[in-house]
């Protein structure tokens, strides 16, 4: 009786300890499972969220609205366990973030990838598209607690004998908590598509806005454009007109000293011409026989017919350093050369400087004043004066065809506005430097063209 008594009493013992281990184990497992289900719940939370932010996005990026961006980045502040949110552009410069807790912007990345665990955080990059068009990418960090932690509160549950109910109680207002989560995360989303959607409306409309003043900018610039072309040919038609009603009169009378009037008459003619073939020259239309140019040679050949020009007191000086070769038509390079200089001449009425340079430009970007420049090698022209300068109101309507500031008869004001038309269709770029009383500098870029390609294309 006793040893069944004693046997009775170290199987109960065992028995329990085989159940606190077993209550053990199961808790440690239990702990473990449960780490893996946090892990995979935090990482569907931080991935939804980028998800609904990349979406949110969308046409902030397209429309490169980093405002916009920065408000749908900010609105992911109410997530405290968020502590890093960056906004990246297609080439991967950041458009809109936020950090907290210290975080460091520079464990980002603008390269998607699955979301992972890295530490205590969970992180997730996900890309921004459109029509299978590559936008950017969304980059958000979240917190977790550490796997130390985690274990030690789910082995101290393990050992608990109530474990099963408190895990119950644990796991129901995790559920709970998930619930609201989730519906805060949905409540969140919708606001952030009806906020996608007011700022879709919104862009369409300023789209609308835009296109109806390019549409009135380029109707006033055609309505300014005609009135200059109708006022010279009106004044050339009254020369020719005028002209020869003198011309039948004296025919009338018997006299035969008439070729003066005839003279008249063909000048206001071939003034016609000129200013036709200066409107097709800012319109990009005028017939051109391009051929392979060297600009320092051609400025050579040009400066005998600008000193022939310009008044003596102008000294002319010359650093042609170009030795790359060009594509335009020469004739009408030899005529840009001589406008400018005719136009600095203007500027410079009591005498000064006029510098004539050339010189090869191997273009990385923005290049002095000019912007859309497109990367690549370049033959430079520039020109120089030290005359009286430009307002910058004036510098800005310089290539506004009919646009002068020379007195009435002096200047028809397609000068510039046929360099301008001539460059741009000899796929060049012009710009213009200038301030009152610090003269006046004028920049021509050609697209260099190597001679042996353009021999065989011809």
């Amino acid at each position: 009786m006793w040893s069944s008594f004693r046997a009775h009493s170290v199987f109960v013992p065992a028995i329990a300890l085989l159940g606190a281990a077993m209550v053990s184990i199961a808790g440690i497992f239990g702990a473990l499972y449960e780490d893996q289900l946090y892990k995979a719940q935090k990482i569907d939370e931080v991935t939804i969220q980028a998800r609904i932010l990349a979406a949110s996005v969308t046409a902030a990026l397209a429309f490169d609205d980093s405002t916009a961006a920065q408000q749908y980045t900010n609105a992911l502040k109410a997530n405290p366990e968020l502590d890093l949110a960056v906004v990246y552009d297609g080439r991967g410069r950041v458009v809109a973030q936020f950090s907290r807790r210290g975080a460091d912007l520079r464990s980002a990345g603008a390269v998607a990838r699955p979301p992972q665990i890295v530490g205590n955080h969970v992180v997730a990059a996900v890309p921004v598209s459109e029509r299978g068009q590559a936008l950017g990418t969304v980059y958000l960090s979240g917190t977790m607690d550490s796997l130390q932690r985690r274990l030690l509160k789910y082995g101290v549950i393990a050992l608990v004998a109530a474990m099963a109910a408190l895990l119950l109680a644990v796991l129901s207002n995790a559920q709970r908590a998930l619930s609201k989560a989730n519906e805060k995360l949905e409540a969140q989303a919708r606001d952030l598509a009806d906020a996608n959607l007011t700022l879709q409306s919104e862009m369409r409309e300023r789209a609308k806005i835009e296109e109806a003043l390019r549409q009135s900018q380029k109707m006033e610039a055609v309505g300014h454009l005609s009135g200059g072309i109708a006022h010279d040919f009106n004044n050339f038609l009254m020369i020719i007109k005028g002209n020869l009603h003198l011309l039948q009169r004296r025919i009338a009378q018997g006299q035969s000293d008439v070729q003066r009037y005839i003279d008249n008459a063909t000048a206001g003619v071939d003034r016609a011409v000129t200013v036709t073939q200066r409107v097709l020259a800012f319109s990009r239309r005028q017939p051109l026989s391009p051929e392979p140019v060297n600009l320092s040679e051609l400025v050579r050949d040009a400066l005998l017919l600008v000193r022939q020009s310009i008044d003596g007191q102008i000294e002319i000086e010359t650093r042609l350093e170009a030795d790359w070769w060009v594509y335009c038509d020469a004739n009408q390079m030899q005529n840009v050369i001589l406008n400018l200089a005719i136009n600095a001449r203007d500027a410079m009425p009591e005498g000064g400087r006029l510098l004539f340079a050339t010189k090869n430009a191997a273009v990385a970007g923005r290049y002095h004043g000019i912007d859309d420049i497109a990367p690549g090698e370049y033959v430079e022209l520039l020109v120089r004066d030290t005359g009286v300068g430009m307002t910058e109101e004036v510098r800005a309507r310089a290539f506004d065809p009919f646009f002068t500031t020379k007195p009435h008869g002096k200047g028809t004001g397609l000068g510039l506005s046929t360099t301008f038309g001539y460059v741009r269709q000899s796929s060049g770029y012009l710009e213009i430097e200038s301030a009152p009383g610090r003269g006046t500098t004028i920049r021509i870029l050609l697209p260099r063209r190597y001679v042996d390609t353009l021999a065989r294309r011809a």
